[in-house]
């Protein structure tokens, strides 16, 4: 058999302010000796796996995006054309990872992107980092499409909100982090919660292909009980999804 090019590669998966989970998650992985050699991500998990890749720590990101208040969408207003602008978090990725191109971080990593005019998917692993990251993390309805080399781009959990497909030939085990469960809800209050329920429920069912190329899949059910809106509960998600991703790496030790 030949030998592959990468020892373990994670994917990071879409969840709006969920992401936090991914670095606790993270956190989890390296204490065990666990350091992934190729990221792919899709929104959320393309923010988190910028940062990463870049070679910024789970705790350092953590603070960081907590700060920059970047996952906390509910914080935005409307504007008259109802969609809102990623102008803000194009000026943290470039303002806090000084790579101009995704080639450049530390570790190779794929980010997933909806070509809206072409109708598919892509995985991008060069290419205006700042870009590249803000459109996978593009919502539909809520932001404005990014263009991205004269194409408008949303996110790519459109298609692949667990973006398994560009390294499952290359890695020798494939960890995977889906914070996106889903549970029924009691009330939606805006048209922003509605237009962001409406996506997740969407996304979902990209998940399942994906789940049988993984080796490990770290999925916190808790999960499901936090708004993908809003970042306020930083910390508790990120204590989540560093307990789940303990408890998962325990029964391979058992």
């Amino acid at each position: 058999m030949a030998k592959k090019k990468y020892k373990t590669g994670l994917v990071l998966s879409g969840g709006g302010a969920r992401g936090f989970a991914h670095l606790g998650a993270i956190q989890a992985l390296h204490e065990a000796g666990i350091y992934p050699d190729v990221i792919s991500g899709v929104s959320a998990g393309a923010i988190v796996g910028a940062f990463y890749a870049y070679g910024m720590s789970p705790e350092d990101t953590l603070d960081l995006l907590k700060e920059k208040g970047l996952f906390d969408y509910s914080k935005f207003n409307f504007p008259l054309n109802g969609l809102l602008s990623l102008k803000g978090l194009i000026k943290e990725v470039k303002d806090n990872i000084p790579c101009e191109d995704i080639s450049e971080l530390s570790k190779p990593a794929f980010f997933a992107a909806t070509n809206l005019n072409k109708g598919t998917i892509e995985y991008h692993n060069k290419g205006n980092l700042c870009n590249v990251v803000a459109a996978s993390a593009c919502i539909p309805i809520l932001f404005s499409p990014i263009e991205v080399d004269g194409a408008l781009y949303i996110d790519g959990g459109t298609f692949d909100n667990l973006p398994v497909t560009p390294i499952m030939n290359d890695c020798e085990q494939i960890i995977a982090i889906n914070i996106s469960p889903i549970r029924p809800v009691k009330e939606l209050n805006s048209m922003l919660q509605i237009a962001a329920r409406v996506f997740q429920l969407s996304v979902n069912a990209t998940v399942v292909k994906s789940l049988d190329h993984c080796d490990l899949v770290i999925a916190p059910d808790q999960l499901a009980d936090y708004s993908i809106l809003d970042s306020s509960v930083a910390d508790e998600v990120y204590k989540i999804g560093y307990e789940e991703a303990k408890k998962e790496l325990s029964k391979l030790s058992t």
